[in-house]
């Protein structure tokens, strides 16, 4: 049997998971514009283009901080970040759950719990989710819309080692590869942008030298502090560093777990395995969930 996709996974999560890169795209390109117009304005501020009785580039740098201004309210007011971090706290909490449910993990333990009580005690926790939620309602998506799905119930009611299989693929090890790929991105994004950044301060004081001795006569040294101090900004949003740490960690971690998922040998001992294997990339998502809140 194959390993169980996101598309039979619970409505609330795959709600919740659109919701959130709905809400993460707002939110960058919000950013993005942001900064943007505020470097354009500066360029355009750093220079005079007379138009008759006019200065154009007067007007383009007020337009330039006009759409900067627009922006910010829009942030300010829409707050797509909050939408973005409330989802994504929301699908993975829904995901955890569905995957305790789906391989009797604690607290849906075989041994313990029969099939209609333990999709009553997910039903009650997914309530709890939801109803939790402030910043966003989690619209349906569509395809299968039922809180335990077809394939959900099938993998549950497989063997003791089919589950650990389905459970080892498609979870443990799905989630170190997705954190180790992305600690790389980001150790290499985080590389390119201080180089960049060092690269670009240093064109600054060349350029400030330069306005100094009179061999130039605009505002170069004011555009390429402009566009470093942008740099930094972004750099802060994306926060790849920080980013780079928490999911080496994070992968580290989950490569000890999936060395002992062979371990557990009947039910009790695997529920139990289960509830420390999430509660360990849970542990990243509370983490993501504190720095960006």
């Amino acid at each position: 049997m194959e390993a169980i996709s996101a598309a039979n996974f619970p409505a609330l999560y795959r709600a919740a998971d659109h919701s959130a890169t709905v809400g993460q795209r707002r939110f960058l390109i919000a950013i993005r514009v942001q900064l943007l117009s505020l470097l354009l304005a500066a360029v355009f501020g750093s220079f005079s283009l007379n138009a008759g009785r006019v200065d154009a580039a007067a007007i383009c740098a007020a337009a330039a901080l006009g759409t900067a201004l627009v922006t910010e309210v829009f942030l300010l007011t829409v707050r797509p970040e909050r939408h973005w971090y409330e989802a994504r706290a929301a699908a993975e909490s829904a995901k955890t759950l569905a995957w305790r449910y789906i391989v009797g993990g604690q607290p849906f333990d075989l041994p313990d719990q029969d099939d209609r009580g333990a999709e009553r005690l997910l039903l009650r926790r997914f309530t709890g989710i939801t109803s939790s939620l402030r910043d966003f309602a989690p619209v349906p998506v569509p395809g299968e819309d039922h809180q335990v799905t077809t394939a959900m119930r099938e993998v549950r009611a497989l063997s003791l080692e089919d589950r650990q299989r389905q459970y080892v693929v498609g979870r443990i090890h799905d989630q170190r590869v997705w954190y180790a790929e992305r600690a790389r991105r980001n150790e290499r994004r985080s590389a390119q942008w201080s180089v960049g950044l060092a690269a670009l301060e240093t064109a600054g004081i060349i350029a400030a030298v330069l306005a100094a001795v009179r061999l130039i006569n605009f505002d170069l040294p004011g555009i390429a502090g402009a566009v470093a101090a942008g740099g930094v900004a972004w750099l802060q949003t994306k926060q790849h560093q920080q980013l780079a740490s928490a999911y080496s960690v994070a992968a580290l971690e989950l490569a000890d777990v999936e060395e002992r998922a062979t371990w557990p040998r009947n039910e009790t001992e695997w529920a139990h395995f289960v509830d420390e294997a999430e509660e360990a990339i849970s542990r990243e998502h509370t983490l993501w969930w504190a720095s960006h809140t």
